[in-house]
C-alpha cells in the first residue's frame, strides 16, 4: 500500500466489503464515510488551490464542491454526502446525536460511497491517474 489518500482508501474500502456479512451498520457506515473523505482528498490535493485547509476537513460537501469547479460531471447529490457526513460523528460517538443505523441507512450510505468513488475515478482519469476496478459489495440479504 503506498502513503497516499487513494491508496489508503482503496485499503479501506476493501476491509469494509469484509465486513459486509456482519450487522455491525454504525462501523459500516463510519468507514463508508472514511473512505468517500478519503477518495475525494485524493482528488482535492491536487486540483484545489484550496487544499491545504480541506485537507483538515471532514466536509465531504466541501471537498466535493473544490473538485466540482473543475470536475462537474458525473454529480453527485450534495444532501446525501451531507448525510453520510453526519453519520461519521452521529454513529461513532456517545452524545444527544448518537444514532443506531438501520440496515437500510447503512444501504444508502453504501450506495452513495460508491457514488463518490466512481465520481473521483471519473476526475482520476481526466488527470491521468491510476484507478484501481471497483466492484461495489453490499449488505447481504
Amino acid at each position: 500500500m503506498k502513503n497516499d489518500y487513494y491508496e489508503i482508501a482503496y485499503n479501506n474500502l476493501l476491509y469494509l466489503q469484509a465486513t459486509l456479512g456482519l450487522p455491525f451498520y454504525n462501523d459500516i457506515v463510519v468507514l463508508a464515510q472514511q473512505v468517500a473523505e478519503k477518495m475525494l482528498k485524493s482528488v482535492v490535493e491536487r486540483v484545489s488551490a484550496e487544499s491545504i485547509p480541506l485537507m483538515h476537513s471532514h466536509n465531504l460537501r466541501a471537498l466535493y464542491d473544490s473538485v466540482r469547479v473543475q470536475y462537474k460531471e458525473p454529480a453527485l447529490d450534495r444532501g446525501a454526502l451531507s448525510m453520510l457526513k453526519d453519520y461519521y460523528f452521529d454513529a461513532k460517538y456517545p452524545g444527544e446525536n448518537f444514532v443506531t443505523v438501520t440496515k437500510e441507512e447503512c444501504a444508502e450510505c453504501l450506495e452513495t460511497m460508491y457514488q463518490v468513488i466512481e465520481y473521483v475515478h471519473a476526475v482520476r482519469r481526466e488527470l491521468n491517474l491510476e484507478c484501481y476496478e471497483l466492484v461495489k459489495q453490499f449488505l447481504a440479504d
